[in-house]
């Protein structure tokens, strides 16, 4: 009788190491998974999303520029503010910074109905402007908001 005990205690014994692993095989699973669900989240969330804003050229219409372009934008923006806060700015210089700004939106830009009425995330000037009227609009920040 005491050999079947023990034979019946063997097998009690083999059957809990076999749950035992099952368990550590689902929970080594289940972290898999869940770390695998973790990068794929934290992946999206890394990828920066492409924002589009609606820009706006005084007497040529509405565009449409994603993210990138906007930055470029800013840049010459910044450019231009630079140039109209010297004392002695440079006339030739601020046209031509003026107007690469918005053949950039006109070129690379994507033209909106002329006939919808959208309101603007940005207004530009137009290319006519003295530097004079240019000293009250581009001032800190300038016409194009800090991304």
């Amino acid at each position: 009788m005491k050999q079947k005990a023990r034979k019946r205690g063997k097998g009690r014994a083999a059957a809990s190491r076999l749950r035992t692993k099952s368990k550590t095989r689902k929970k080594t699973a289940r972290r898999s998974q869940a770390s695998s669900r973790k990068k794929r989240s934290s992946s999206r969330k890394s990828a920066s999303p492409t924002i589009k804003r609606i820009v706006r050229i005084m007497g040529q219409g509405q565009y449409t520029v994603d993210s990138k372009m906007l930055k470029k934008l800013n840049d010459i923006d910044n450019a231009i503010v630079d140039l109209v806060s010297r004392e002695r700015s440079d006339d030739a210089e601020f046209k031509k910074k003026l107007t690469e700004l918005s053949e950039m939106v006109v070129r690379k830009g994507k033209p909106l109905d002329p006939k919808a009425i959208i309101q603007s995330d940005i207004i530009l000037p137009s290319a006519d402007l003295s530097v004079d009227e240019a000293k009250k609009l581009f001032r800190g920040e300038g016409v194009i908001p800090e991304l």
